[in-house]
């Protein structure tokens, strides 16, 4: 399966703030709450993923303030999940393969060497 992507200068965009979080999920409730938190303002991606957390919800936030809040809110609706782990990203410098301007506006492309040995 292909799905194309389009991505947004995210300063200039109103969402600067960037944070994946890791969360465990009853194996039963994994598709309700997967399909719940996608519909959610914010959220750049969510899915389920295999290890000690089974799902990553990645949102793009107005503020700091707005972390707490999403944790507050998610777990209200979702009462078995629980979020083991969560990185804040204030700014991107490269992203999907661009490097960014403090905009977030892309300057350059850095293509992928797919010849290359893992770790090179």
């Amino acid at each position: 399966m292909l799905r194309l992507r389009c991505d947004f200068a995210r300063p200039l965009g109103g969402r600067p703030v960037a944070v994946p979080f890791w969360a465990r999920v009853p194996p039963a409730d994994l598709p309700e709450v997967g399909h719940a938190l996608v519909r959610r303002p914010g959220t750049r991606n969510c899915a389920a993923v295999s290890g000690p957390c089974d799902l990553i919800l990645r949102a793009g936030l107005h503020s700091l303030d707005d972390v707490p809040r999403l944790e507050t809110r998610v777990a209200v609706a979702h009462p078995g999940l629980h979020i083991a782990d969560r990185v804040i990203t204030l700014r991107h410098d490269k992203l999907l393969g661009r490097l960014l301007d403090p905009c977030g506006r892309s300057t350059a492309v850095v293509p992928p060497d797919i010849w290359a040995e893992p770790g090179t």
